[in-house]
């Protein structure tokens, strides 16, 4: 695959380039939710029992979540172009696997080989637009990544529903995984042509293997205990011990490599700003609004207002347009009204929280219009949030860097998908009363909390960027005078 080198096409061939590597990372976010609505149709299908049929989804986000900084620095190290096509190779014939899959343990392997695959491709989606567009045209690609980051999630509820109902030659469920051969064979071929195969060489030595299997560790015990039922205090307290070891040897062992002058997994450059840490953390609490929300408002339709698992997918429509909508506007606003983005928006979202907390059970149908109007506001605040979010965060990360910081934002994603959804179901399990709308309630007043903790934190890192602005600022005109 690696071919010879070429640069980058300029003009037209650079917004092609751009436009395949989103639609890789729209395969790899899209496929993460997409088989939430099926697997009750799965289980019984195959055979299922309820610990293997939850396999399905935490296997792929366990895989992809664990592998996605290293996946970044594979990147880095060897270029963008071979890894994101042995990445969406990787993931095409996974998904042909999927499709065929005959029993419930081979669907499992190939969501997991899925999962491989998109933390491969997933990185260099990122480091793609730093290399291809020259730094004046990067915004509005930045905000476009965000925008296919939140879309992904919010649109793979209803694109399961719609591509079983669709029945694309008899395959049911099936479907929604063959749909992505032919997009991943175009990806390949457009991706051969267009992507740059110069590597950028950022590190030399080997690769660290030993933080990579540190790192592996530490987020699979952060994401895969909570994606399967059961398990109680032990596991919960097994997981938490295993992060808190494999996250300490993991550390300790990036510092050693860097005092040995090694290749470390994760570059201590990324960290000198603070900002972006806390970016980091204003990923994990806005991701935590996303996918969990749409987990217990699937449970409280089809609980509340008896709607199957496919048709309550179609609570997405609206919302799901709304945030495409808010989010593409986002995408290609000017960045100096970050800071309004991502305060407004959360207070969109809670709105929503709020206005949904108003109503009756069986208001919650695709057919309600104030349910549809809340979704609708939410889906708006949400899609004005995630392209400004990422382009936020990203502010001031070096070129070269920037698979590895995309891997992080994404890993922390998956860890507020997957911890999010546990914290989410307890409560609403918690203020469950003798309807599910009291649980229902429950969690949405937790979310509505992580909004304003969302506008705080955005404020917080808009004060921090504008002190370091203004210290490189002083530094320049020093020098200069």
């Amino acid at each position: 695959m690696s071919g010879p080198e070429r640069e980058p096409r300029a003009g037209g061939g650079a917004v092609l380039a751009v436009c395949v590597l989103l639609v890789g990372e729209f395969l790899a976010i899209f496929d993460v939710s997409v088989v939430n609505v099926l697997l009750p149709v799965v289980q019984r299908e195959l055979g299922a029992g309820d610990a293997q049929t939850y396999l399905v989804v935490a296997c792929y986000g366990m895989a992809y979540a664990s592998l996605l900084v290293t996946g970044g620095r594979l990147g880095d190290r060897y270029g963008i172009r071979p890894l994101f096509l042995i990445g969406t190779g990787l993931f095409g014939l996974a998904s042909v696997g999927c499709g065929l899959a005959p029993s419930i343990g081979v669907l499992v392997a190939a969501r997991a080989a899925q999962g491989v695959g998109a933390a491969l491709l997933f990185p260099q989606v990122l480091a793609g637009i730093q290399t291809v567009l020259p730094p004046a045209r990067r915004g509005a690609a930045v905000g476009a990544f965000g925008a296919v980051l939140g879309a992904g999630s919010t649109l793979g509820q209803l694109g399961g529903g719609l591509l079983t109902r669709l029945d694309l030659a008899g395959s049911g469920w099936r479907s929604a995984f063959l749909v992505n051969v032919p997009v991943c064979a175009a990806v390949l071929v457009a991706g051969r042509a267009l992507l740059p195969g110069r590597p950028p060489r950022t590190g030399t030595g080997r690769p660290d293997l030993p933080g990579a299997a540190l790192l592996a560790v530490t987020v699979a015990a952060a994401v895969l205990p909570w994606s399967l039922p059961g398990g109680g205090p032990g596991r919960t307290a097994l997981a938490l011990l295993v992060v808190a070891v494999a996250g300490t040897a993991f550390v300790r062992w990036e510092r050693r490599l860097t005092r040995a002058g090694g290749a470390p997994l994760l570059h201590t450059a990324l960290f000198r700003r603070w900002t972006f840490g806390v970016g980091l953390v204003l990923c994990l609490v806005f991701f935590g609004t996303q996918v969990p929300f749409y987990v217990v408002l699937s449970q409280a339709a089809q609980d509340g207002a008896g709607l199957s698992p496919l048709a309550s997918a179609g609570l997405y429509a609206g919302l799901g347009t709304a945030f495409l909508a808010a989010s593409v506007a986002a995408g290609r606003a000017d960045p100096r009204r970050a800071v309004l983005l991502t305060t407004c928006g959360p207070a969109l979202m809670a709105v929503g929280y709020l206005g949904l907390s108003t109503l009756r059970a069986d208001q919650l149908h695709p057919a309600d219009v104030p349910a549809t109007v809340f979704l609708v506001l939410n889906g708006l605040g949400a899609g004005a949030v995630a392209p400004t979010l990422i382009r936020f965060v990203l502010t001031g990360v070096d070129a070269p860097l920037s698979g590895v910081a995309s891997g992080l934002l994404a890993t922390a994603q998956q860890i507020a998908n997957s911890v999010g959804v546990m914290i989410a179901g307890a409560l609403f399990r918690a203020t469950r009363g003798p309807d599910v709308l009291s649980g229902f309630h429950g969690a949405l007043w937790y979310f509505t909390a992580l909004a304003a903790v969302t506008v705080a934190l955005a404020v917080v890192v808009a004060r921090g960027q504008e002190g370091e602005r203004a210290r490189r600022e002083a530094v320049e005109t020093a020098e200069a005078g």
